[in-house]
């Protein structure tokens, strides 16, 4: 599998600087959580990580390409995308829905096949959507949307999974259940997972790495262990934090 690579990468949206000359090398068996305060980017960088959004300066490499310069459809087949709100206005069912992510699979006029359709019914099942599939997406609560949207990205099997804050509208334990299966497609299985997230304490507990965007392009990133101290979260964030020492690990809560 390739490395994703972001050479002198400058990311801007109106007058925010959202990194300058970020230099990172994402190797397989990576979680890394993107980390920063509101407006700070993370979806503006994951946008351009993407694909769908291109840098002011330097680029971003998949196995040595230039992702902007890739067909998107075998982009695609790469690397998938999980977007931030996953609300559903067109009717469709649960399973036709799961389907899509089979799209760039499939060739001109070509239908999914069985194989397709078994895929899909595991990661419902997966999400704890099984017996959903005939549901309008309309009539979904937004967590169980949310794990919908889940789903379909796993039936894209792309082996790099961008995620636009995986845990928006889920209860504690589907938080604990998708952060449990992207750390083991990516950590355990050799992916790649890059997801923004407001929980530091999610972080802790399952990604590997962290990048850390301080504002006006200034960026921090490495093992999460060493990124996540009292002093980088309170640049990051412009507030003090308290570290305690758990019977699950290491925590940190805002000091009140």
């Amino acid at each position: 599998m390739n490395n994703l690579q972001c050479r002198q990468l400058d990311v801007s949206i109106a007058t925010v600087q959202v990194v300058k000359q970020l230099e990172l090398e994402i190797k397989p068996g990576s979680f890394l959580a993107l980390l920063g305060s509101n407006g700070a980017g993370k979806t503006t960088l994951l946008n351009c990580l993407a694909g769908l959004r291109a840098p002011r300066h330097g680029k971003v490499e998949l196995g040595g390409l230039d992702i902007h310069t890739m067909p998107r459809r075998k982009l695609a087949r790469q690397l998938g995308m999980l977007q931030q709100h996953s609300a559903y206005v067109f009717d469709s069912s649960v399973l036709q829905t799961a389907l899509t992510g089979r799209h760039p699979h499939l060739g001109l006029w070509e239908r999914e096949s069985p194989a397709d359709f078994e895929l899909a019914g595991t990661a419902l099942s997966s999400v704890d959507l099984e017996g959903f599939e005939q549901r309008c997406v309309t009539s979904l609560s937004g967590g169980e949307a949310r794990r919908l949207a889940f789903a379909s990205l796993l039936v894209q099997q792309t082996p790099i999974m961008l995620l636009d804050e995986p845990s928006n509208h889920l209860d504690l334990k589907h938080q604990v259940q998708i952060m449990q299966m992207i750390r083991q497609l990516s950590v355990h299985q050799g992916g790649i997972a890059i997801a923004a997230l407001h929980d530091i304490n999610l972080a802790m507990s399952f990604c590997s790495h962290a990048l850390m965007l301080l504002g006006s392009g200034k960026w921090l990133a490495g093992p999460i262990e060493e990124m996540l101290t009292e002093s980088s979260l309170e640049k990051t964030y412009g507030c003090a934090v308290e570290r305690l020492q758990g019977k699950s690990g290491v925590r940190f809560y805002p000091i009140t």
